[in-house]
């Protein structure tokens, strides 16, 4: 009988400590997530249709091969690129405009910041049904737009008809705005972080040389936030994609298929066509496209971010 030395003993004692100390986290995470991850993608390559319970079998990756022929995949997969495009770019505006504004001192600074998280906290489906009130007949921001295609009809002597949330192109467009006035406070606050912490001397210093706001902006600020928005620009990539709740309070999907975004899509395969196994297969191609993109990003901007202080 082999008996260890009570320091080699300690030794392992030691290495095996963090392993052991580690072991409920790791379980929790292999059940919660890697299991039904796995099984997602099990499912996505079984035939598995709750109309037909009794024929549920393997066949590969024919899910996948039919939604590629499918023509409502690739008309869901270019609204939700639009739909993506759109946002990013709004709100990668916004927000640094308005990180651009609250990084100045004035009165009452922290009160705006503390308001400007509001649409942050708002639940998503809530926020669907904040717009819906404004977008509707008696909505607000529905007669503003009534009243401005009615003005521009008069000035131009044109005839735009304004049908509201009735027109797939105000419906898509509304839906955009409502998505964006949710996830610019996210990304201002972390545009805000990335500017507190650019060198004031940089500024000084262009200042002396005479150098303009525009200027300041373009070759101090700028090359400071690349990091920030690779960062903004991967987190609203995968916002768009996922836009569900948001348009299910606000649209259904409709009118037609005008918002019928990919994540949409899914959810009508799952729980209007009982496909699980096709549902399954549209959420991987999702998780494919969003990491194809956030690829291209970091390819596109990450060395770009590297400024020296």
């Amino acid at each position: 009988m082999t008996v260890l030395r009570p320091s080699l003993l300690m030794t392992r004692t030691r290495d095996f400590l963090p392993l052991l100390l580690n072991l409920p986290a790791v379980i929790l995470l292999l059940a919660f997530i890697a299991y039904p991850i796995g099984i997602s993608f099990w499912m996505s390559l079984h035939r598995y249709n709750l109309r037909r319970p009794d024929q549920v079998y393997f066949h590969g990756l024919e899910n996948y091969a039919t939604i590629l022929a499918s023509p409502e995949f690739w008309n869901a997969l270019w609204i939700s690129l639009y739909f993506t495009f759109m946002a990013v770019l709004l709100v990668i505006a916004t927000a640094m405009a308005i990180a651009l504004l609250l990084h100045e001192s004035f009165r009452g600074r922290g009160v705006v910041r503390a308001l400007l998280l509001i649409p942050w906290a708002i639940p998503g489906v809530v926020n669907g049904l904040m717009w819906v009130g404004l977008l509707g007949d008696y909505g607000a921001f529905n007669a503003m737009l009534e009243d401005t295609v009615a003005a521009v009809n008069y000035l131009f002597g044109i005839n735009i008809v304004y049908t509201g949330m009735a027109s797939p192109f105000v419906a898509l467009n509304a839906a955009i705005g409502a998505h964006v006035w949710r996830s610019v406070p996210f990304a201002c606050i972390i545009f805000l972080a990335a500017i507190q912490a650019i060198p004031t001397e940089q500024y000084r210093a262009a200042r002396v040389d005479g150098a303009t706001s525009w200027n300041r902006f373009r070759f101090i600020t700028l090359p400071w936030l690349y990091h920030a928005v690779l960062v903004v620009a991967i987190f609203e990539t995968m916002n768009g994609f996922r836009a569900f709740d948001l348009i299910y309070a606000l649209t259904g999907g409709g009118p037609g298929d005008a918002t019928h975004v990919i994540a949409w899509q899914t959810y009508k395969e799952a729980f209007a066509r009982l496909d699980f196994g096709g549902a399954n297969a549209y959420s991987y191609l999702i998780t494919l496209i969003t990491m194809t993109l956030a690829i291209i990003y970091i390819r596109l901007l990450y060395r770009r971010g590297l400024v020296q202080g």
